[in-house]
């Protein structure tokens, strides 16, 4: 490549927006590369049907039927893939990487939570999956010629270079809030996002006195069929829709047993709402930068979570203006470290030499 041509930079990301319910590396992922597209010559390497991203070049694998197909089939088929692209400078992968060939390029390893950590809050087969998949992160980390972490847990973890959040710059919507008391949820009813406790949290608030209090959740489609009639369930919403709702909701509940980071949080605060969540690694993190209890509550019990949820309603639909300067300052500073020109420049330009 001549001196000044713009990196040759490959993708790899299988979690990305489609279709059905993106999550939200996905939506990240995505919102990142239209950033980082117009700065180098980009392929994005995932499945079938993943949104495309303007300037960017697109392989799309055949989506993965099953675990062991999306886990481990599908990085042997991205070894075989990644051979298709000529003179490639940077492989930046979120995941999957560990069946990559060696090349001339260098690689970039971005870590969005500690597998290990997913195992200790799952059961059955998908503990047994997580385990395995903690094994090979950390035959990524020995790979990698610079590691990205999205929180101090993964940071530390992987022995990383590099903490960049897993955020791009979310701008309010105008949207007002609900008349009534609302809560917005992003996931699904079972597994390590626990929509059930959400579930819980809500009907006990309700018998507290909240009176008309609606639920607005986010999540697969067929996960609908999970919630109680009233819920207000959305499959396949594109980013306004879902920053519209949390800028509408008087709060955000998110009970999770784990997350690395956790983007609704991060999307809340940056929208003016109250969050109430669980202790993990990466709420943690996110409420020790806000520093304020009225824009970010923690709680470990129902009990908790719905007595947060009562006070929040009793205060109004409104941060106040403590609150709202102490969510800003921490969403401005997790803006500032993720970068897309950092990312770029700093990252890739001096990797590349």
């Amino acid at each position: 490549m001549t001196a000044g041509a713009r990196p040759v930079v490959v993708w790899i990301c299988l979690e990305w927006p489609h279709d059905e319910h993106s999550g939200g590396v996905a939506r990240y992922a995505y919102r990142l590369a239209e950033e980082v597209a117009p700065l180098v010559d980009l392929t994005i390497i995932t499945e079938t049907g993943g949104t495309p991203v303007k300037g960017a070049r697109m392989i799309h694998l055949p989506r993965a039927n099953g675990r062991m197909d999306r886990y481990y089939a599908q990085a042997v088929r991205l070894r075989r893939t990644i051979l298709t692209v000529p003179n490639i400078d940077v492989v930046h992968a979120f995941g999957d990487d560990w069946a990559l060939p060696r090349g001339s390029w260098k690689l970039v390893r971005h870590f969005l939570g500690l597998s290990l950590s997913e195992a200790r809050s799952s059961r059955g087969l998908r503990k047994l999956n997580h385990y395995v998949l903690a094994g090979l992160e950390k035959l990524s980390e020995k790979r990698a010629d610079h590691r990205i972490a999205i929180g101090p847990e993964s940071f530390d973890a992987f022995h990383c270079d590099t903490l960049m959040p897993p955020v791009t710059a979310v701008s309010p919507t105008g949207t007002p809030k609900t008349p009534e008391p609302s809560v917005v949820f992003i996931g699904s009813h079972g597994g390590r996002k626990r929509g059930a406790l959400v579930e819980q949290v809500v009907d006990r608030a309700r018998a507290a006195g909240i009176e008309g209090l609606t639920l607005r959740v986010f999540g697969p489609t067929d996960d609908a069929k999970n919630w109680p009639a009233g819920t207000l369930h959305r499959s396949g919403a594109d980013d306004a829709e879902v920053h519209a709702a949390i800028e509408s909701a008087w709060a955000l509940l998110s009970p999770s047993s784990y997350e690395g980071f956790g983007i609704p949080i991060y999307e809340a605060l940056a929208l003016g709402t109250a969050v109430i969540a669980t202790p993990n690694p990466g709420s943690t993190y996110q409420a020790g930068l806000v520093g304020n209890a009225d824009a970010m509550m923690l709680g470990d019990s129902v009990d908790q979570l719905t007595l947060a949820l009562t006070e929040r309603v009793s205060r109004g639909p409104h941060l106040s203006p403590a609150a709202s300067a102490a969510g800003g300052k921490a969403v401005a500073g997790m803006v500032e470290q993720a970068s897309a020109e950092a990312l770029v420049t700093s990252i890739y330009g001096r990797l590349r030499g």
